[in-house]
């Protein structure tokens, strides 16, 4: 014979089990769409990088392309650095193309490009820094050859890099798509 109270603490575990169940079906198509920024910020301003490479072009390449990613994904309005509730300062600190890959005649087969940037998100709100990162890095490679495939390229889905600019844009890309999650996601 089961006592009595064992058999109510039964009923409560199976009951209190099937509410679980039930609870975490229905939480499954429960996506998240928010931010874990403050409440008080709603608008980003992104001005141009400062550029410590050798390379003219590649700062305000990135800044475009940081800039894109915060516009496409639109859950911070952009705006300018004065009426901004929150400001993405960066420096493209270097940029390097190297031979990645060479043949066995020791001809180069594929070349790597890396993109290093400093950012910081400042509050503009609350005067204080929400995080920064002195080396984010970027890499992606493409071939020697136009049209024959780099051993590792990465390029955020448009097909693997062809030649150096379409290279410098992957990486760009990786590094939006690195600051955009540090800023919009749950850590």
């Amino acid at each position: 014979m089961v006592d009595a109270g064992l058999r109510a603490a039964l009923r409560f575990a199976g009951r209190f089990a099937l509410g679980a169940l039930a609870a975490s079906g229905a939480a499954c198509g429960y996506s998240f769409s928010g931010t874990s920024l403050p409440a008080h910020i709603k608008s980003i301003a992104i001005p141009v990088f400062q550029n410590e490479s050798l390379d003219a072009t590649i700062a305000s390449e990135a800044t475009r392309g940081i800039t894109e990613s915060f516009v496409a994904d639109s859950r911070l309005k952009l705006a300018r650095e004065g009426n901004a509730d929150c400001v993405l300062e960066g420096k493209v600190v270097g940029y390097e193309r190297n031979v990645y890959s060479y043949s066995a005649a020791q001809e180069p087969e594929a070349y790597i490009v890396v993109v290093r940037i400093a950012v910081v998100l400042k509050d503009r709100v609350k005067n204080r820094d929400l995080w920064s990162d002195e080396g984010l890095t970027a890499t992606a490679t493409f071939p020697a050859v136009p049209g024959e495939s780099a051993s590792a390229g990465t390029s955020g889905g448009e097909g693997p890099p062809q030649d150096e600019e379409d290279a410098r844009a992957a990486a760009i890309r990786n590094l939006a798509q690195d600051i955009l999650a540090r800023t919009l996601e749950q850590w």
